[in-house]
């Protein structure tokens, strides 16, 4: 098995992160530094290996040993699982996240997180098991959230939210509105390039938590904000809940004709997936 070296996994572990060079390197040392690690050209003092494991979120004896072949097979199960997640197959899911060997497989904190993060989905939304859906993704959140982070990732602001979105099945509407709003606010933290098109699904938690708290207003502004952030984004994922949602909110302000043409797009866009 041949074994990778820092600068290789350490480029493997960015761009999976959808991270640029500058990205990573802001703050810790030079782009044209960073370049050199990742060419195997200069090997980093502790101290910046240190920084940009912390900045990836993956513990440094993780990288140091981690080779290629496990490399390649981690990204494959987990563009698998991501597949099943993306399109709501959740009792696809489910089958693969219980296969015995998947759990074994996974060795990076991040992927761990994830692991829990579609555990505790799959809880939710197949079994209707919210204290076990809660306990899966805080789990998850424990992997990699630090208090002192300049940033969170993607996939701690989704676990923040679906926290929130489970605490308001269980009732629990001032933990539910805690969380969804911090999901929010680290969202709006987040510089442009770090917003992936995933975290669309956070407007649409937050939204549909502040309809059924008939808090309309509120709940429409961020209905609008999510599908401007998807149009920005030119991604579909979570769009045609949040044009549903909208139709939903308008009808409530007696606008029935602005409802169905959002309805409608809601349609159209559900329709193109099943195609």
């Amino acid at each position: 098995m041949e074994k990778m070296s820092f600068g290789d996994v350490l480029r493997e572990i960015r761009k999976q992160r959808s991270l640029s060079q500058k990205m990573l390197s802001q703050g810790i040392c030079s782009q044209s530094v960073l370049s050199r690690i990742e060419n195997n050209e200069e090997l980093p003092n502790v101290l910046v290996m240190q920084q940009l494991c912390d900045r990836l979120n993956v513990m440094m004896d993780q990288v140091m040993t981690c080779h290629r072949y496990e490399a390649q097979k981690n990204q494959e199960i987990m563009d698998q699982i991501e597949s099943h997640f993306f399109h709501e197959e959740y009792q696809e899911l489910e089958k693969l996240l219980n296969h015995s060997d998947v759990l074994q497989q996974l060795y990076l904190d991040t992927d761990l997180q994830l692991y829990y993060y579609y555990e505790g989905s799959c809880r939710f939304y197949l079994h209707q098991d919210y204290k076990g859906a809660l306990f899966s993704l805080k789990q998850g959140l424990s992997y990699t959230l630090q208090v002192d982070k300049v940033y969170n990732s993607a996939a701690e602001i989704q676990l923040i939210s679906c926290i929130g979105c489970v605490y308001s099945a269980l009732g629990v509407k001032e933990k539910a509105q805690e969380y969804l709003e911090k999901s929010m606010t680290l969202y709006r933290e987040l510089p442009l390039k770090r917003r992936t098109d995933r975290l669309i699904k956070i407007f649409f938690n937050y939204g549909r938590f502040l309809f059924d708290q008939e808090e309309y207003q509120a709940s429409s502004a961020v209905v609008d904000e999510g599908i401007k952030a998807a149009h920005d984004k030119k991604s579909y994922y979570y769009l045609a809940e949040l044009f549903f949602l909208k139709g939903e909110l308008l009808l409530k302000t007696k606008k029935a004709q602005e409802a169905e043409t959002y309805f409608s797009y809601s349609r159209k866009i559900r329709e193109m997936h099943k195609i």
